[in-house]
């Protein structure tokens, strides 16, 4: 009688009086225990039954029941929060907390879950690719968290919670300052009870899926038969991540900094992709538990720099605490001063061609050719007297007759 008593004042605090309540009660509607297992299509189809109960019995129906929309609103946000506290495994008897900032917070939750709802329905979300080859695995695990982050089902959280590395949910991981609240859930959602054995299997479909044609199928397939996503996943997630991976990780790192190269511009290999193989090396350090230290970064992207065009700047960043203890200012400063000669120096190449072209056109006579070395000028305009000691483009050697090809070989 406490319990029902208690959920009556509840029931009041969100906006009903006590004739809708008498009618909750007598819907089975009787303690909060009842609104975890509810659906919202159950909530509209109890007072659906009310209204017509109320509209067979005509005049002689008692008190004053409806349903207004806030009430009617906050009571499946109390539906909706109640279903949470029981997945995230904390008790449910005491109504009295749904009151206050609590009721917002969970009127909040509740709407931000149907607008979440109608944007899963129209949107696709991008599935990882198929893991071939375990040395893709680093790439293959993001983007398979990154899936699993956008999906949802039963336990309305994102089914990252499956795969977590904590099976049981400590009391302290209720007080820990949270990002979001998806991180909060994913911490502290049970790994137990329908929601999760529903989502478990879904889990391990999705995985099966991805790995079925490629090495990681070998430790997967143990857990076929009970389809269990949690194990099946950090089953490979182990092998993948072991000791003698992360060795092996962390080896291929080093060598991946040790080989790093920039001698200049290529088209093939750009300053930017310098700055990724550092980047991405250290991130994988990081990762593992490794990080490098800031100077040693930065000098050793320095090292191999052999960019004569850089040699001031590389000189100024060694001379600056700054940029010598910050590996992104050090690199953000290079890739500007390169971007910024390029450009320069393309600049400076246009102007020469168009002074260029502008000596051809004046050194024409009125037949049209230009003089050779005897006075006379070559059909094409270059003087064969002015042949000098330079690098030719391409275009430029061609223009060259027979006689200024072999002057300048000579």
């Amino acid at each position: 009688m406490a319990q029902q008593n208690a959920f009556n004042q509840a029931l009041i605090c969100i906006g009903l009086n006590i004739d809708m309540t008498e009618r909750m009660i007598d819907e089975g509607f009787d303690t909060l225990e009842t609104l975890p297992n509810l659906e919202e299509s159950d909530i509209d189809n109890m007072m659906k039954n009310v209204h017509e109960t109320r509209r067979a019995l005509g005049a002689n129906a008692q008190g004053n029941v409806t349903f207004p929309f806030l009430p009617t609103k906050r009571l499946k946000a109390m539906s909706f929060w109640a279903a949470e506290l029981k997945r995230t495994g904390r008790p449910l008897n005491n109504p009295g907390l749904f009151a206050g900032p609590v009721i917002q917070t969970a009127v909040a939750q509740y709407s931000l879950e149907l607008l979440r709802s109608e944007l899963e329905e129209e949107e696709t979300v991008d599935k990882p690719k198929i893991l071939l080859d375990f040395i893709k695995w680093e790439v293959f695990w993001e983007q398979w968290k990154t899936y699993m982050g956008q999906l949802r089902g039963a336990a309305k959280c994102p089914l990252t919670y499956i795969f977590r590395d904590h099976a049981q949910v400590d009391p302290a991981l209720y007080l820990l300052p949270y990002a979001d609240h998806d991180s909060r859930l994913v911490n502290t959602t049970e790994l137990l009870g329908p929601w999760f054995e529903i989502e478990n299997h879904c889990v391990y479909d999705k995985f099966k899926a991805l790995v079925l044609k490629g090495p990681g199928w070998s430790f997967v397939k143990a857990f076929d038969r009970t389809r269990n996503g949690r194990e099946a996943v950090l089953a490979l997630k182990h092998q993948c991540e072991g000791t003698s991976v992360i060795q092996s990780r962390k080896a291929a790192a080093y060598a991946k900094i040790a080989s790093a190269r920039y001698s200049g511009h290529k088209k093939t290999f750009t300053f930017d992709n310098y700055v990724e193989m550092h980047q991405n090396a250290h991130n994988t350090l990081s990762e593992l538990d490794e990080p490098v230290p800031e100077t040693k970064k930065v000098t050793d992207f320095l090292a191999e720099i052999t960019d004569s065009r850089l040699g001031n700047a590389k000189d100024l960043i060694l001379g600056d605490p700054n940029k010598l203890q910050n590996f992104e200012a050090c690199q953000q400063y290079l890739k500007t001063l390169v971007y910024n000669k390029t450009t320069q120096e393309k600049h400076e190449r246009q102007i020469s061609g168009a002074q260029l072209q502008q000596g051809q056109g004046k050194g024409k006579g009125g037949d049209g050719k230009s003089k050779n070395t005897n006075g006379k000028r070559s059909s094409d305009g270059i003087d064969d007297s002015k042949v000098v000691a330079k690098q030719y483009t391409r275009a430029e050697w061609f223009k060259l007759t027979p006689e200024q090809r072999k002057k300048k070989r000579s």
